[in-house]
Formats: C-alpha cells, structure tokens, sequence
C-alpha cells in the first residue's frame, strides 16, 4: 500500500507545474506590459483624431493673423496701436498674449509675434 501512495503522490504532485521567475513574467507580465502599451497607443491614436475635427471644423471663424518683427523699444502697446488702431489697445494687448502665449510685456529685439491682421 505505500507503494500505491507514493505512486498517487508522485502522480498528484507531477500533474502540476511551478513556473519560475522568468516563466511568471513570460505568462504574466508580458501580456501585462503588451497590453498597457496597447492602450496607451490607442489613447494617442484616438485622442489626435478625436480632436482633429474639432480644429478643422468650419463651425469656428478663424481670426487673420500677421506676424511682425519686434525692433529695438517696441512695446506692447506701441504694437497693439499700429496693428489694431480701430480696437480698444487693451484687447489688442490681450489678444497679442494670447495669439503669442505671453506671460508678460517683455518683447526682445527680433522676437517674431503673431498679431492680429489690421483693418
């Protein structure tokens, strides 16, 4: 009878397998990692196009702009006046922040800046 046993043990402990560290990563992880870069992929892939049709819609009026070089003493609102004399300089400071994502009034001397086309 111990030799039947031992026979059952064998065949109970055999029938099932232990995988090691490289094979717990290979059934494990990998997938793991193969499905997170997947993901990720397709949030950049739907992402881009999903706001594609958002920029190029015509639902939105695109505003003229003109680029000017800034010369040596130029201020904001020296620009704002000869680009925008019709508008208030005030917006046409603001609006010449925004177009330039601006944080202050500092220009330099050769500093490109989009501003709104004159009238």
């Amino acid at each position: 009878m111990s030799t039947a046993a031992s026979v059952q043990t064998r065949t109970a402990g055999s029938a099932g397998f232990h995988l090691n560290r490289r094979g717990r990563f290979l059934f494990v992880g990998f997938p793991v990692i193969v499905l997170a870069v997947l993901a990720a992929a397709a949030a950049v892939f739907f992402g881009a196009h999903g706001m594609a049709p958002a920029a190029a819609s015509d639902d939105q009026p695109v505003a003229a702009v003109e680029t000017i070089t800034v010369n040596y003493g130029d201020t904001l609102w020296a620009i704002a006046g000869r680009t925008a004399p019709d508008s208030p300089r005030n917006e046409a400071i603001l609006r010449i922040g925004e177009l330039n994502d601006l944080d202050g009034g500092e220009l330099q001397p050769g500093q490109v800046l989009f501003v709104p086309a004159g009238s």
